[in-house]
């Protein structure tokens, strides 16, 4: 069911734009966190086919929404946000993100799609899966930035079984779970959703903002449609030629070993934590052999739950905490704490950070990842991943959850390195641990016209921090002028620092 002949692919999706109607759009609230987070824009949604091939048979609903700009005359070409995961609503990302925008949208309007398969687009939802599996995914937004949640957590239950075959058994009985054939909810038949969406709002041009996994939509939006892109902004880059899997444990043991480098640097944390790697694998080691059972304080209700935890607990509380310098600052005391049998800190942090994923469309990480990944890993070092903090557990589960999960659409060239002359703006943090800098250097090198900028100290997602903020509202702004882009102003970029990290539950030392 591969759609390998471009000019096919290409001529269903522009006949699908062509049967688009206009829009209707309402006001509307895009709200995330259970209402916490919220932002006004106007909502409508877009019919498509579910399969591209055969444009007369069934049709889905995407949902979308425009953040109007504030000016009177506002520019004619918008900034598309495209959300990370895969499995996050770009609706939901904005929602937790909308400050780090507002400087854009003083000028600019913002579009957002709900990508097939999650938010209110035909979500490829697994009621019984989406707070158990771990994943290759991640979520954006503000720290901790995860698709999935820690491996192993769930509502009431934190331990629990925790073998490669165990999870890929709970995500194949997710496939009877979904709504829809999970073969048409790839990348490659959601850039052909976006340009029907662009068409529908009237728009000539784009300009293009993806976060993560998002960088590769844009990219490929930008392979099918160079015509409509004005600019692109690549915030944690996947270049196209990588498959997202068998770095990932790798990276996020290269970001953990620099908290452990910079405790050993910094007198005060080394003082209070001189033995932070070792403890880590104590307790791994320990969880493993024997789950703990703990009562704690729930973080958001405030009532005492009982939860089990395992290594796999504790390796992907880990994992989330590395995203940001921010969180992981915590990781110091945190580590030593469980080391010293407080179980209960891991557990309220595990359902801390568990609580920010909610809203993730698992069915569609895995027609993502099962499609446009796993097939071109090639040869693994699993003697390699199992030396990490987070083993191999979701290579091998991920092996076996594709090994059945059906392969979806994916065009010819997906996986072929992409050359365009059209401006973009590629973001990385120094301490990424799962699109780490090096990635950015392999893309820019396509794009001639490519400003690749590095946070010193920073995570993943640079969007968030306000310095990038400006630089991009400044990209977009002079694109797609290169000689203009090369006079931005970077001087804020001299003053980036990674966060201090803490030497108690108090905070930093002095």
């Amino acid at each position: 069911m591969r759609c390998v002949l471009r000019a096919l692919c290409l001529a269903l999706v522009l006949l699908a734009a062509h049967l688009a109607a206009a829009v209707e759009l309402a006001q509307c609230f895009l709200s995330a966190n259970e209402g916490r987070s919220q932002a006004v824009a106007q909502c409508g949604v877009v019919a498509v086919p579910l399969n591209p091939q055969t444009p007369d048979g069934e049709r889905i609903e995407l949902h979308i929404a425009v953040v109007e700009a504030l000016a009177e005359d506002p520019a004619p070409d918008p900034l598309v946000v495209i959300a990370g995961g895969p499995g996050q609503a770009a609706t939901d990302f904005f929602a937790l993100t909308e400050r780090a925008f507002r400087r854009i949208l003083r000028y600019r309007s913002v579009v957002l799609v709900d990508q097939r398969g999650t938010g209110e687009s035909a979500p490829l939802n697994c009621p019984s899966l989406e707070e158990m599996e771990p994943s290759a995914g991640e979520r954006e937004g503000p720290a901790p930035r995860k698709e999935e949640p820690a491996a192993g957590v769930r509502e009431g239950e934190l331990g629990g079984e925790s073998s490669p075959e165990a999870l890929a058994a709970k995500a194949i009985d997710c496939l009877h779970e979904l709504k829809h054939d999970p073969r048409f909810f790839t990348t490659s038949v959601a850039v052909g959703d976006l340009d029907v969406v662009r068409a529908a709002l009237g728009y000539e041009t784009l300009n293009l903002y993806g976060i993560s996994y998002g960088t590769r939509v844009a990219q490929h939006y930008l392979r099918r449609f160079p015509e409509r892109v004005r600019s692109v902004v690549l915030d944690g880059v996947l270049p196209t030629t990588v498959s997202l899997g068998p770095d990932l444990a790798l990276d996020s043991q290269a970001a953990l070993d620099q908290v452990f480098e910079r405790c050993h640097a910094d007198d005060a944390c080394a003082a209070a934590f001189p033995n932070l790697r070792e403890q880590l694998g104590t307790v791994l080691a320990r969880l493993r052999e024997q789950p703990a059972q703990t009562t704690f304080a729930h973080p958001r209700t405030g009532e005492r739950t009982e939860a089990d935890v395992d290594h796999l607990t504790m390796a992907g509380v880990v994992r989330l905490l590395v995203y940001s310098p921010i969180t992981a600052s915590l990781l110091p005391p945190l580590i030593e704490a469980v080391h010293d049998g407080d179980y209960a800190k891991l557990a309220a942090q595990a359902y801390a950070v568990n609580e920010t994923m909610r809203d993730i469309a698992v069915g569609l990480n895995y027609a993502v990842l099962c499609t446009e990944d796993h097939p071109f890993w090639g040869a693994i070092d699993d003697a390699a991943q199992r030396a990490t903090y987070m083993g191999a557990t979701l290579v091998e589960t991920t092996r076996l959850v594709c090994d059945t999960w059906p392969a979806g659409e994916i065009d010819a060239d997906f996986k072929a390195p992409l050359a365009s002359e059209t401006p973009v703006l590629l973001l990385s943090g120094e301490l990424d641990p799962i699109t780490p800098p090096r990635y950015a250097e392999t893309a820019a090198a396509q794009f001639p016209n490519a400003l690749n900028l590095v946070g010193a100290g920073q995570g993943h997602g640079m969007m968030m921090v306000p310095c990038m903020q400006g630089i991009v509202g400044d990209f977009l702004e002079l694109a797609p002028s290169a000689s203009d882009v090369a006079a931005i102003d970077l001087s804020c970029l001299e003053r980036l620092r990674p966060f201090p990290l803490f030497v108690s539950p108090l905070g930093p030392g002095p």
